[in-house]
């Protein structure tokens, strides 16, 4: 499942409307690889935030093609807890419900321990 929208409404003092759209049909587990258009428009990419996740996908796109890291690798080049870069890197391979939009299909793990743009992704950067 993955959230396609929120949005939040102010009802009262205090209260507030959350209307969420999902798409039931969607697995985090979905090959990135195969299927070029799940990384959507408004994945424009990373910024220049000092957010874990934007540092992990500057630091593939920094690294050249294969544009792939190991979390070893990851872990020496962002300043930060390597735990927390480890959470971050899952987040983005998996698309959680919790990634920023405009990173959303940016990054895959092609095996365990290892992060990699997808071919989506290193078309957008190639081409621009």
């Amino acid at each position: 499942m993955r959230i396609i929208e929120t949005n939040v409404e102010p009802i009262e003092m205090g209260r507030f409307r959350v209307t969420i759209i999902v798409d039931p049909n969607f697995s985090p587990n979905m090959d990135f690889e195969k299927d070029p258009k799940l990384l959507p428009e408004a994945a424009s990419g990373p910024i220049q935030s000092r957010a874990i996740p934007d540092d992990i996908v500057h630091e593939l796109i920094q690294s050249g093609p294969p544009y792939s890291l190991t979390l070893s690798e990851l872990h020496e080049r962002i300043d930060g807890n390597p735990a927390t870069i480890s959470r971050q890197a899952w987040t983005l391979a998996t698309n959680q419900a919790d990634l920023q939009i405009r990173l959303r299909g940016w990054v895959y793990s092609p095996e365990r321990g290892r992060y990699s743009l997808t071919s989506a992704a290193v078309r957008r950067i190639e081409t621009t």
